[in-house]
């Protein structure tokens, strides 16, 4: 069966695919090194009419679902005093206001909006979140609650809400136009749905490779999330763009159209974008040149670390193929410390390590640009003995080892 594409529904048959093998979820810790590690394909595809970059086939949600009790994701919020400040000024202060968060990144919201009057509470989906041994579920499965019939019946028994925020949840969602769909019924008839989620543009157009991740099935820009949008019944009343070093935060207020478009078409033109037909073209080229990056380094009988033990770093080695050619994961998180690296033979072991294997001659940075600093500042015996430093990004703003540096 050919797929179609999330957001338009257009078929995916004739559009540009890149596939990045068959890989190992990226929450996967394991004690010791596997013998075996459980993949699945991953590829992503842009759908060539109304240029949405998906996944092609997203895995089953317990491929994804957490085996380890501590495996949660931290978004930004610093921008979220300018998304209440908006906020304030599209609700009459004469009445009284709730506001419902519906996943695990709308506390920071949800306490701001308490500091302005409204009474803040929090989507109850825990009695039907699925209780398997050995499993905690996460994101993977809250998706999987917002479709129309649940979140239907969640708001007769929770009751609505003047203001719904959902933030970062819609690019995990198997199927986020009937997710925005099912979250209006969480909202009064005069309510908002605020939605946010990260941008894609920054990394398709840097050929960053390391943002590609089993958990994320679409990788929204403006232009196609606004097409979702439209395509769930819904007019856009404020849109904001916050700048990020790697990935920009896209936040829509949305309410309820009065009435649905008569049709709802994309373009008859099916084209692939200039960015997406570069992203695919280069990716071999870039795995060939990290490779003879590293390998250089090893031949000189000296090692390689990866500083971050995160799904990007993750996504880099394993995408790269580059696990053979790095020694050590370091994070100095106590909870992945003794574990590998998910799919890899790599310890994963604290920042020390750094100035006591004298051999290591380069950590590769995994980290987000914004502590890179402090990431230095901890590591000064090994960058004042000599060892180098070099991000895995390529829209930090700073060189990578693809671009010669040996």
């Amino acid at each position: 069966m050919v797929p179609v594409c999330l957001g338009c529904g257009e078929s995916l048959g004739s559009s540009a695919t890149l596939a990045l093998g068959s890989l190992v979820a990226c929450n996967r810790f394991e004690k010791q090194a596997p013998a075996y590690a459980h993949t699945h394909p991953l590829s992503i595809t842009e759908c060539a009419a109304c240029n949405l970059v998906q996944l092609s086939k997203y895995p089953p949600v317990d491929f994804v679902r957490p085996r380890q009790p501590w495996i949660r994701y931290n978004e930004p919020s610093v921008h979220l005093d300018d998304v209440v400040r908006q906020l304030k000024t599209r609700f009459s202060a004469e009445r009284a206001h709730v506001a419902m968060g519906v996943g695990p990144f709308d506390e920071p919201l949800l306490d701001r909006m308490a500091q302005c009057g409204f009474t803040s509470k929090q989507l109850d989906l825990s009695s039907r979140l699925p209780l398997d041994p050995a499993r905690y579920p996460y994101l993977e499965s809250i998706q999987e609650l917002l479709r129309p019939d649940v979140l239907a019946e969640l708001a007769s028994a929770q009751g609505a809400a003047t203001l719904v925020s959902c933030r970062y949840l819609l690019e995990h969602s198997h199927d986020p136009v009937a997710s925005l769909q099912g979250l209006g019924h969480l909202i009064n008839d005069d309510g908002l749905l605020l939605i946010e989620v990260p941008d894609s543009g920054k990394f398709l157009s840097s050929m960053d490779y390391s943002f590609i991740w089993e958990e994320h099935i679409c990788y929204f820009t403006e232009a196609t999330f606004r097409n979702c949008v439209l395509r769930a019944g819904y007019e856009i009343i404020q849109f904001t763009r916050y700048p990020g070093v790697l990935e920009d935060a896209l936040v829509f207020v949305l309410h309820a159209a009065k009435s649905l478009p008569s049709e709802i078409v994309v373009s008859g033109i099916r084209k692939n974008s200039a960015i997406f037909v570069r992203y695919q073209a280069e990716f071999e080229n870039l795995r060939r040149k990290y490779h003879n990056a590293l390998q250089a380094i090893s031949e000189r009988g000296r090692k390689v670390a990866i500083f971050g033990a995160g799904h990007q770093s993750i996504m880099f080695v394993n995408a790269l193929g580059l696990a053979r050619q790095i020694s050590y994961a370091i994070d100095d998180a106590p909870e992945k410390i003794g574990f590998f690296l998910p799919g890899t033979s790599i310890p994963i072991v604290p920042s020390e390590l750094l100035a006591s294997d004298l051999s290591i001659d380069l950590c590769l940075l995994g980290v987000g640009p914004n502590i890179e600093e402090r990431i230095r500042s901890r590591c000064t015996s090994y960058l004042k003995r000599g060892g180098r430093m070099q991000t895995i990004f390529p829209g930090a703003g700073s060189s990578t080892i693809a671009n010669g540096m040996v």
